[in-house]
């Protein structure tokens, strides 16, 4: 990740130097002295601006930061040895076509007075840099968020090796280079395709802890290839490369490499050829990996060719190309537009675009540029403060997962805080400031109205029903199955009507016979023995052991004819027999637990609700609802009869889970069971009049009658359930 700490630094000198309303200096603050500027700053050429007017760089080497200037600028600091604001302006007016005035000499002091370019000389000037030192002093609780943020470690000065190492390695930067990479890129293709199947079933052997340590050591090792791509392309057009090393971006490390010296370049092609070398250099790393993957033996070390040769590289160069992070991606952007700060320069143009959109306040722009330019710049501030909204909520969402739960809670809210909510504050502060100070006009008007508006949408209760997914199914249905292994000798047939307890599956089981016919013998046998012991003086004493036997031969039989009872599948309440397989047939021997159809009840159905959990409190029994099939058959009217208290474990209504196209959104665990994404309540509704005859299970979704609720109500009860169920109150 290359780092030009321009946009980390700094500001270009030629935006907004004057404020909109800045007040004319009075005339004895024009003829001050000015203070000198420090010896070790350096002007270089530059490029020309969009315009045409040319450009300077101003290179700071004490803080290592360069600071694009524009004319007007390079001219008042090439004369700032007249020492007076008005003599630098009354010299640029007439030396040059610029129009220059003793405000514009002042705006250029207050930003180098900012920029730390000016010596501290007197007593005025040691008490501002003592204080500016002290202000860039911070507390302990903001030195450990400012840390747990970012946190930036400098590893490596890379120059000399550097150096020592480029003309051994000059041929890479060659058009031959290049060819050679294009043709190795094409063989590896080749090859691969003709191992297809092995190339894929390669990402098999990665799901386990071996895996898991090859990934790791393939991502590093792609990772440092990617920054000494961009160290050594930097050194190819002569730039310094001070440092390299790791930052941590709340907690997650990510390499980087000091490209600073790239604004040294008047050209921008340089700059751009220095922000994509890194990824150049991984595609290098993996058409070398595509060649040996085909050539070397099964192995560990083949698995991480594959891995530098397809997903690894693949993904690094995905995360690398977003413009919308400042990644590579973005100095690409930045420096094709020949935009730089880029971002500082688009987020303010975009907040005066949404405050003149909606209060109209009338603002000059913060700066002038071309209508396309200008476009582009506003289109890209709006798309990252999306962006960057929904990616800083998933990080503090796994900040949370990641730690105990006090301590997640704590980060999360860390994130939220500094990511999300200070910045929107901050924005909402500056429009209150403005109108406050604004005279009430139209659209200031038509704004409020309009907010006025979505905050009733959001607080009036307005919303009286709850919407569920749902399924209508018969309410007494029961798979069959056989309790014993048998040969089956007759069967009931599909749509077939049947009394509670009529038996449908007769099974015939010889084993369980002759166990039967054994068991009666044995009882019998004792049962005669046991009368003949009666009469016996001599065996009355035996008698308690054959009460014993005979109570265990008893117990025996009543087993065996439990098991040949079950070889009768009879049915549990009157209903319809469906689902028998087609291929089933009397002869057939079948194990235990086979499946043998359905039994279903048609004159009572019901529907099977799943509430979200923030609606629970607005139901009650007895309310009315109706139930919409998917299939566009006509609403059923319902009544709600019961709710379950507590939330479902376990889905078990698999025509309602995600994965089957279902409204349930559900995970499957190691077991294979379906666990609910959020928490989620059965409720059981029943057909309020006859409905004929539906689909045996038809799914859809259920309208009930509610208490009104808000939508704010019904997010902050939800809000209050998650806290609650988290921090296990």
């Amino acid at each position: 990740m290359a780092i030009p700490p321009t946009d980390r630094f700094g500001t270009r000198m030629a935006i907004a130097l004057t404020t909109p309303f800045a007040k004319p200096e009075p005339p004895e603050i024009e003829a001050a002295p000015l203070p000198s500027l420090r010896e070790d700053i350096k002007l270089l050429a530059g490029a020309s601006a969009a315009d045409g007017s040319p450009t300077w760089t101003l290179h700071d080497p004490a803080r290592h930061r360069f600071l694009r200037i524009g004319w007007l600028e390079f001219e008042i600091l090439a004369r700032w040895s007249l020492g007076r604001a008005d003599h630098i302006a009354r010299a640029v007016s007439s030396e040059t076509t610029i129009r220059a005035s003793a405000g514009d000499v002042l705006d250029v002091l207050r930003f180098v007075q900012r920029a730390g370019l000016i010596v501290p000389r007197g007593p005025t000037g040691i008490t501002r840099l003592v204080e500016e030192k002290e202000g860039q002093r911070l507390a302990l609780h903001r030195w450990l968020l400012k840390n747990y943020l970012f946190l930036k470690l400098r590893l490596i000065n890379p120059d000399r090796f550097l150096d020592q190492l480029m003309p051994s390695l000059s041929w890479i930067f060659t058009r031959g280079f290049l060819i050679a990479l294009a043709l190795g890129a094409a063989l590896g293709g080749y090859l691969i395709s003709r191992q297809w199947q092995d190339y894929t079933h390669s990402l098999l052997h990665l799901f386990s802890l071996d895996g898991a340590i090859m990934v790791a050591i393939a991502l590093s090792a792609s990772k440092v290839i990617h920054e000494c791509g961009h160290a050594l392309m930097s050194k190819h057009f002569g730039c310094r490369v001070p440092a390299m090393g790791v930052a941590f971006l709340v907690l997650w490390p990510v390499l980087w490499t000091d490209t600073t010296d790239a604004w040294r370049l008047q050209n921008r092609h340089g700059r751009l050829a220095i922000d994509s070398a890194g990824m150049l250099a991984e595609i290098t790393l993996a058409v070398i990996a595509s060649l040996l993957w085909s050539v070397l033996p099964d192995g560990s070390l083949r698995t991480g060719m594959f891995l530098l040769s397809s997903s690894t590289w693949v993904l690094t160069v995905l995360v690398n190309v977003n413009p919308l992070m400042r990644f590579d991606g973005y100095f690409l952007l930045s420096d094709w537009l020949d935009i730089p700060n880029l971002q500082e320069r688009g987020f303010a143009l975009g907040r005066w675009w949404l405050r003149e959109r909606l209060f109209g306040f009338g603002d000059p722009a913060p700066e002038i540029l071309p209508r396309a330019k200008h476009r582009v710049m506003i289109v890209y501030a709006l798309s990252t403060l999306t962006y960057r909204f929904f990616l800083f909520l998933g990080i503090a969402l796994i900040v949370y997962h990641m730690a105990f739960k006090a301590l997640g809670l704590f980060l999360m809210a860390v994130e939220i805080w500094w990511f999300i909510a200070r910045p929107i504050l901050n924005e909402v502060s500056v429009w209150r400031k403005r109108l406050a100070e604004a005279r009430n006009h139209r659209r200031s008007r038509s704004t409020m109205i309009g907010l006025c508006l979505l905050l009733l949408l959001f607080v009036v209760p307005w919303r009286s029903s709850v919407i569920a997914p749902a399924l209508l199914r018969d309410e007494h249905q029961t798979i069959l199955y056989t309790d014993e292994p048998g040969e089956l000798e007759t069967l009931a047939q599909n749509g077939q009507q049947v009394q509670a307890g009529a038996p449908l599956f007769v099974l015939n089981s010889p084993e369980i016979t002759f166990h039967k016919v054994a068991a009666q013998a044995a009882l019998t046998g004792i049962d005669a023995r046991m009368k003949g012991q009666a009469f016996d003086p001599d065996q009355l004493a035996a008698l308690d052991a054959g009460w014993q036997e005979l109570q265990e031969a008893a117990a025996n039989l009543q087993s065996v004819e439990a098991q040949e009872a079950g070889l009768t599948v009879r049915a549990p309440f009157a209903g319809i027999v469906t689902d028998v397989p087609p291929n089933l047939r009397a002869g057939e021997w079948l194990p235990r637990r086979e499946t043998l159809g359905m039994l279903t009840d048609p004159l009572h159905q019901m529907v099977e609700a799943y509430i979200d959990e923030g609606d629970l409190a607005r139901l009650h029994a007895g309310a009315k609802a109706r139930f919409v099939p998917e299939n566009g058959e006509a609403p059923v009217a319902l009544t709600l009869v019961s709710l379950e208290l507590a939330p479902v474990r376990v889905l078990d209504t698999l025509d309602l889970a995600s994965i089957n196209g279902g409204g349930v959104a559900v995970r499957k665990d190691a077991s294979g069971d379906l666990i609910p994404e959020a928490a989620i309540y059965r409720g059981i509704l029943r057909p309020s009049d006859s409905i004929g005859r539906l689909p045996m299970r038809l799914r859809g979704t259920v309208v009930i009658d509610a208490d009104r609720a808000s939508i704010l109500a019904r997010l902050y009860r939800r809000a209050a359930a998650i806290v609650v169920r988290e921090m296990g109150l």
